[in-house]
């Protein structure tokens, strides 16, 4: 499944690179965050008719997690149970 990929608001340098890696691999879309919201991310997410984001986070300027967010038709989201840890 295709879906947007993220960061967390101002990533580290190896946030970003490891999210484009990610995204690259994975064929995905990274979009930069800057300072968008959740609300912001879901609606451009639905123009380019996408239901899911990935979001890298980070702890101590790290990648650490990935958390997921599921956006329905009507562009209500949720945020998905599953939550891994960033691969090496």
């Amino acid at each position: 499944m295709v879906c947007v990929l993220t960061t967390s608001r101002y990533p580290s340098i190896e946030t970003r690179q490891k999210a484009r890696t990610i995204a690259k691999t994975n064929g995905q879309k990274f979009v930069s965050r800057s300072k968008r919201t959740i609300a912001q991310l879901v609606s451009m997410a639905r123009r380019m008719g996408e239901h899911t984001i990935t979001i890298i986070e980070e702890k101590d300027k790290k990648p650490s997690n990935i958390a997921t967010i599921v956006v329905d038709e009507l562009g209500r989201w949720s945020w998905s149970a599953d939550e891994s840890n960033v691969p090496d």
